[in-house]
């Protein structure tokens, strides 16, 4: 039998595209997605829908029979908030039994599996800024599928031996990306020679993580992580998302451009969350390029990717 293999569960979304990129030429690396990959010198890839049992088991039972050990990123599930408020049951459920399919068929083997969940499950009532052992209260659907996937998770690791390692993800970006608030803030104010309506009062804070680090950590808690244990994933820092958008306002030389905050809150959404990054760190985890210089990367190639789509 060959040695191992990895697999990319959700390899066609924004953090899967990227992780895959940089170990697509090791050897033994597959692909998962319910879509087509949209590079066709991507071989192993399979189009899978893990809600599927049947499908996974197949899959995975002749990943067995063929590796002695079986290395998975689960980057699958529901990936907006906004999704999970509009479809509440569906993204739970699919999130969940997706989850499960895949670990239900890896529950003997000789495996270990990363479940990528969010920083968005800690208790952000009263407190912005978490460590791992910190309480958790997850406000959405979103983060209760991601709540619920990490007890099944542990209940797992500590039931069957599965080495499972949990990793909190915060706000990430990058330059190919084409979701999400740094996406959106920048093709709004691209697009605009006036005034700019966004939600909330601006004061809300994240924790943005380029997504070049972002793949290192994975490989980081892939590589050198333990078993059982929970990693944030996360710069550390939180950011004020309207000093964001004048920064983007900076970049793109949109100096006279108003951008108006309606003040207006979302339930499920909290205003201020960050992750300190500490365990991580231990690992050997470094940021390799400050924000600004990251952010300035970003709106760069994301303003010119969309002036091609017009």
């Amino acid at each position: 039998m060959i040695n191992s293999c990895t697999v990319i569960i959700g390899s066609t979304g924004f953090i899967g595209l990227n992780l895959l990129k940089k170990i697509r030429n090791k050897k033994n690396v597959y692909s998962i997605s319910r879509n087509s990959f949209p590079d066709k010198k991507q071989n192993n890839h399979f189009k899978i829908d893990i809600a599927d049992k049947k499908s996974v088991t197949n899959f995975l039972s002749e990943l067995k029979n063929k590796y002695n050990k079986i290395n998975l990123f689960f980057l699958a599930g529901e990936s907006s908030v906004e999704n999970s408020f509009k479809k509440s049951h569906t993204s739970i459920n699919e999130s969940i039994f997706s989850f499960l399919n895949i670990i239900e068929s890896l529950k003997y083997s000789n495996s270990t599996i990363i479940f990528v969940s969010s920083g968005s499950i800690y208790d952000s009532r009263k407190k912005s800024y978490f460590t791992e052992t910190d309480k958790l209260f997850p406000p959405s659907p979103y983060a209760a599928s991601k709540y619920a996937c990490e007890g099944i998770a542990m209940s797992y690791y500590e039931t069957f031996g599965m080495d499972i390692r949990i990793v909190r993800m915060f706000s990430v970006f990058g330059n190919n990306m084409k979701r999400f608030f740094i996406y959106d803030l920048i093709k709004k104010i691209s697009s605009s020679n006036g005034t700019v309506s966004l939600n909330g009062s601006g004061n809300q804070s994240r924790d943005f993580l380029h997504i070049d680090d972002v793949t290192q950590g994975l490989l980081l808690i892939m590589n050198r992580g333990a078993a059982g244990e929970v990693y944030n994933l996360s710069s550390g820092k939180a950011i004020k998302i309207k000093i964001i958008a004048n920064k983007i306002k900076l970049i793109l030389k949109k100096n006279n451009l108003k951008i108006i905050w309606d003040k207006n809150e979302i339930n499920g959404i909290r205003d201020n969350w960050y992750g300190k990054n500490s365990k991580i760190k231990k690992l050997g985890f470094k940021i390799n390029k400050s924000f600004d210089k990251s952010l300035k990367e970003s709106v760069i190639k994301i303003y010119k990717n969309l002036n091609k789509e017009k």
